[in-house]
């Protein structure tokens, strides 16, 4: 990266993390293009779901406050860019790591990025997006000292009685350091209480440790860009049978052989689905004509959701589904 593309100002590689619907989750520090810190918190809160240890493959929506007509992106979770926190019963950090195509407005550059090394008392800025501002607030703290739910993070108190403070939307927000004019840290929590104004950050250098990628940022330059996550295999024959055996379980699938379920898929799916008299060969065939589709996936969840949303054996395939065919990252296209 050239040493124009950084951005050493408050602003810098400022980005809100939203649902797949549009609802601000929290925020995201632009480091390098295509590459993007949050918590792992915040994607999965979008996402409407717990951080476990598997990254989520769905992608979460990405944007800049401030420029409405600018178009948003989605952005998934790289492969070894998964670090849940404590606060989630996990080890790390609370780190996700994005990779993504969206082009940010030419005003959203990556930030200038540093470590967290200054005094205890040195005064941070941190700019968030709280329920009640979803457009941005800014909060002023100061560096306490390490500690707290994870022993590597960083307390942050509040420099003012009456000032803005930290709160649900500040997550994954850049801790900007004045003095050093870089993004020292990641607001990754906040207390909970409304007499104590105390929140906590992801120092960068030790987000490095977990992504070593990002450690070349901390010196000045700036990381690769994010490397996609592989995409997963597509059920074998063995697999194939297995998925069709959970759909006949599904009642109506059981009544009329899949008749319905295949009429509900795509038409340029469905002609393509050999007929067989036997139901549980019917049926492999057609999850083989789903498999052999490149939007095959989508498809079948779609038709399944249509026939029987909400049943056990409903409930069943698809889980089957998600284990023997996992999404691709960032859709389920093949």
């Amino acid at each position: 990266m050239a040493e124009g593309d950084w951005q050493d100002t408050p602003a810098a590689g400022r980005v809100r993390v939203l649902s797949p619907r549009g609802t601000v989750h929290g925020a995201g520090i632009l480091v390098a293009p295509g590459t993007v810190l949050s918590c792992a918190h915040v994607v999965a809160d979008a996402l409407g779901a717990r951080p476990g240890p598997a990254p989520p493959a769905d992608p979460v929506l990405l944007d800049a406050a401030g420029f409405p007509d600018a178009p948003r992106g989605t952005a998934t979770v790289v492969a070894g860019g998964w670090f849940p926190g404590p606060l989630d019963g996990a080890p790390g950090g609370d780190l996700a790591v994005l990779t993504t195509d969206w082009q940010p407005p030419e005003a959203v550059r990556p930030a200038r990025l540093g470590r967290c090394e200054a005094p205890p008392g040195r005064e941070v800025r941190m700019y968030g997006y709280p329920g009640r501002a979803p457009d941005g607030l800014w909060a002023t703290a100061r560096l306490a000292g390490s500690g707290g739910p994870h022993p590597h993070w960083v307390q942050l108190d509040g420099a003012g009685a009456t000032a803005a403070w930290i709160a649900p939307g500040f997550s994954g927000a850049g801790v900007w350091d004045p003095a050093a004019r870089r993004v020292v840290g990641m607001v990754t929590a906040a207390l909970n209480d409304r007499h104590t104004r105390a929140a906590w950050m992801l120092p960068l250098q030790e987000a490095a440790r977990a992504w070593p990628d990002l450690a070349p940022a901390l010196n000045g330059h700036g990381p690769p860009p994010a490397r996609p996550a592989p995409e997963p295999p597509l059920p074998d024959d063995r697999a194939q049978f297995a998925l069709a055996d959970a759909l006949l379980g599904i009642r109506p699938v059981e009544e009329d052989g899949g008749a319905a379920l295949r009429q509900l898929l795509p038409a340029p799916l469905r002609h393509g689905i050999r007929s067989h008299p036997r139901p549980r060969l019917q049926l492999f065939h057609l999850v083989q004509a789903c498999v052999d589709h490149r939007d095959g996936r989508r498809a079948l969840v779609d038709a399944v959701r249509l026939l029987d949303d909400g049943s056990r054996p409903v409930r069943a395939a698809l889980a089957l589904l998600d284990e023997l065919w996992p999404a691709v990252p960032g859709g389920d296209a093949r």
